[in-house]
């Protein structure tokens, strides 16, 4: 009889830690299954171009020794839900397969995956936290992938101070109200410093899966905090240099910069999950509101 291990990735790029991550759930069965995430679901998770498109993604993890077959996810958004439920589909209809389990890295735990609806559904135990979080695809990309979004960034960057510059990042982005760079990411928290260009704000927001604290490094920050539920008008408040405040998670919010000169923050996201589709967008001055997309019929 044969027992099945199914995981999945991004891949965007391959690097070290998935690779030890196919190894170890190799060693737990006799045949591998990887998803590899499409470019749709790599443009959603990043907010750019995928770095490596889905074939080219999906041959280099199909290469690897480990790996005995690779399928191309057939989701919309950022789960592996419906493939999932495709592929345990099938095996299940296979005579030989006397197990199915679902692995995964050290970067979310078991409880935390909206692909634990279809899991449950089908009894597939999930082996998690295979192989610590040493490597992560944006480490090796260090800019943003396409022509576009790198002449944005140069743009914004032009109307920054160079003494505002961050030069040792692991990850930049740039956004319609300034840039972002990422200091640090860790399985339990990511550090961030935040630019936002004069007379700009972003949108007003919450996180399902973490809790923020801001601290001003230069400039002044307007600061909307309240709970669900609660009028727009409750909670603002001004910080200056070396003031700070705390987000809750859950908590709508809004960082505003009403100056005529850069504001420059320190973010600390604390959470199992800090990717950036963890936002509900509410209020949007650059029409990026939507629905907060639904993971599995769980809305992040």
């Amino acid at each position: 009889m044969t027992k099945i291990a199914i995981t999945s990735m991004y891949a965007n790029p391959l690097h070290p830690g998935h690779v030890e991550c196919i190894e170890l759930s190799k060693e737990l069965v006799d045949e591998l299954i990887v998803i590899v995430n499409n470019d749709q679901q790599a443009k959603l998770k990043r907010g750019t171009e995928s770095f490596q498109d889905e074939q080219y993604r999906k041959r280099l993890v199909g290469a690897l020794k480990p790996v005995d077959r690779v399928v191309l996810s057939i989701d919309t958004d950022t789960t592996v839900c419906r493939t999932l439920d495709a592929i345990i589909t099938e095996l299940k209809d296979r005579n030989d397969v006397s197990e199915i389990i679902f692995t995964k890295g050290g970067d979310r735990f078991a409880s935390e995956i909206p692909e634990r609806v279809v899991l449950d559904k089908y009894g597939v135990k999930i082996v998690d936290r295979l192989g610590a979080k040493t490597h992560s695809s944006s480490s090796y990309v260090k800019r943003i992938e396409n022509m576009k979004d790198t002449q944005a960034l140069a743009d914004t960057l032009a109307i920054i101070p160079p003494s505002a510059h961050e030069h040792e990042y692991i990850e930049v982005g740039v956004r319609p109200w300034g840039v972002y760079y990422v200091m640090e990411d860790n399985p339990e928290f990511k550090v961030k410093k935040i630019i936002v260009t004069p007379r700009s704000r972003l949108s007003l927001q919450s996180h399902k899966h973490r809790s923020e604290h801001w601290v001003v490094v230069s400039g002044i920050a307007t600061v909307t905090i309240r709970e669900q539920g609660h009028p727009d008008h409750i909670g603002h408040s001004i910080l200056k240099q070396n003031q700070s405040c705390y987000v809750p998670k859950g908590y709508v919010h809004r960082l505003t910069n009403l100056s005529d000169t850069p504001l420059v923050i320190v973010e600390v996201q604390c959470g199992y999950y800090t990717g950036e589709d963890d936002i509900v967008r509410y209020e949007d001055d650059h029409g990026r509101v939507a629905d907060g997309g639904n993971a599995c019929n769980i809305k992040l």
